[in-house]
This record gives structure tokens, sequence and C-alpha cells, in this order.
């Protein structure tokens, strides 16, 4: 934002409209005492911490990111055609107009981190402004992201998800139009929460093996109208809960392929082993591993 801020002085003009760059977060939800109230709202909800916001952004800022859509060169995207997701998203380092770039450059900037540490109460956040797996996402009319959970792992740097930060920039959105964000219990496998994709609605996401989530509902909006998004991940270096499973790509779920008490008993497996066999040889093994995903 730094850089924009000092060609255009203290505001933007993005498609005629003047943004002033104090308007682009909603600082009143930024404040300690409204930070602590949702902080302990994200860390209660179920079936895995979230907290959905209303009014983080911007319209006039959402409002353009959602023109800029049909603006992108269609080699920009990456379309996937199959039968556990029916989108297309951008690729990394994509040039994204002016509006986009002050969305993304607000998401990584040190006032945002700050405030998404406090929120958490994870220490050592970073974003990635190249943006693998984040950027815009849209789905189709007839559309879908079936139920799964996210990677696990940064492809490049190594660094562990934690979060990711999605704004949604649907104008007019009903809940009859389909692509409801649904977030399951793993264990009871019974969704538990589903959010309407609307306009400047934001969720943040904890990111573990049990993140259970997707829109297994295909999108049914009228007149062609396309499911839009905006994603951001954040990442750490190691996490404190034990979970050791690495995963570069999303592992999908349809209640019987899948399971999660599964995934816990690998890695109980895996504990049992390091009792028997020398570090160095585990550490070995777990690097192969890493290189043949």
């Amino acid at each position: 934002m730094s850089t924009l801020a000092r060609e255009a002085g203290d505001y933007i003009n993005l498609g005629g409209r003047r943004l002033d760059f104090s308007d682009v977060l909603n600082h009143e939800l930024m404040s300690d005492k409204s930070v602590a109230q949702l902080s302990e709202t994200l860390r209660n909800n179920s079936p895995y911490p979230h907290l959905v916001v209303d009014g983080l952004f911007s319209p006039i800022l959402l409002e353009e990111m959602n023109a800029e859509f049909d603006r992108l060169k269609w080699n920009n995207w990456r379309s996937i055609q199959g039968r556990e997701e029916v989108k297309r998203g951008t690729l990394p380092n994509t040039r994204f107009g002016l509006a986009t770039d002050l969305y993304f450059q607000t998401i990584y900037s040190g006032v945002f981190v700050d405030f998404v540490k406090r929120l958490t109460r994870v220490d050592g956040l970073i974003g990635d402004p190249e943006l693998y797996n984040g950027g815009l996402h849209e789905i189709p009319s007839g559309g879908f992201f079936k139920l799964h959970t996210d990677f696990t792992h940064h492809p490049t740097t190594g660094l562990n998800n934690r979060l990711v930060v999605i704004t949604y920039l649907n104008e007019g959105w009903k809940y009859d139009y389909g692509g409801r964000l649904e977030l399951w219990d793993p264990d009871l496998q019974q969704r538990v929460q589903e959010v309407v994709p609307v306009m400047g609605r934001t969720i943040f996401l904890f990111q573990t093996r049990r993140s259970l989530h997707g829109h297994p509902n295909p999108v049914t909006a009228p007149d062609g109208r396309t499911r839009r998004s905006a994603a951001a991940y954040f990442y750490s270096n190691g996490i404190k809960d034990g979970d050791e499973t690495m995963s570069l790509k999303t592992e999908f779920f349809n209640g019987e392929s899948r399971s999660f008490r599964t995934e816990n008993e690998r890695f109980r497996s895996q504990q049992r082993v390091r009792q028997f066999v020398p570090p160095i040889v585990f550490e070995l093994v777990r690097q192969f591993r890493r290189q043949n995903v």
C-alpha cells in the first residue's frame, strides 16, 4: 500500500471513484475492544476456530475488485473441471488491477498482519505476496468445491499453513443461489455452519487437518452469475499442535474414503515408531517422502 500511497497521495482513484486510504479498512473492527471480542468468538466457534465478519473492507474497493475480474487475461487463470471441483483461480504472481492489488497489499501490510495476530493469538504469522493457492477465485453456474481440507504446507517455503482469509465479492447474493461455504465436524460427519458468500463478508478460517469445509451444493445463481472471492493464506514456521502430517494438495472427503480418525491414528503410529527408530533414520524417511509427494 505504501507504493500506491506515494503515487496518489492519501487517496486512490478506482473506476472514477475516490477512495481514501484511511477508509480501506473498517478501523472500528480493529480496535482493542473489538479485537478482544472477535478473538473470543473465533476461538469458541464450532466446529473449529473461525470467524465471520461483515464490513471489514471498503465497499468501493470490493465493488471495483469485482469489476476487475472481467478484465483479467485468460492466461492469468487456472481452470479445474473435475469430480471434486469445478472452478478457476488466478495463478501466482498475477498482475491485478488497482483495486485487487490494493486489497492484497492491505491484507499483507504490517497493520493487517498485526490485526490477524491479535485476532488469532498466533505469533510469527507471515503472508505470501506471490499468492500460491490464494488470489481470486470464481465458481461458475453449476460449479462446486466439495468438502476438503487444505494443503498443510507452502509448496516452496515448506512453512505451515495456519490461516486463510476469504472475502466474498457477490453483490445481492441470495441463499437460494447456492455456493454456501459449509463447515463440517469431521468426527460426526455433519454440517455445523454455513456461510452465505455475500458482498463484503470475510471469513477467517484456521487451517488444520480437521478444518473440513467446502461448498458441495452447486452454484445456481440466475443469468450466469458466478461466485467470486479473494483468498489470502498466512503461514508460520512450525506449529505446536503436534500434527506433523504433511500434504501439499487439497484432500477431499466423501464420508467413506477419507477418515480423520485415520489421520490421528497415523500420527500416533509415527510416535510409536519413533521410540524404536534412530532420529536420523526417521528424519531421512520424512525428507524422502516430502520430495516424492
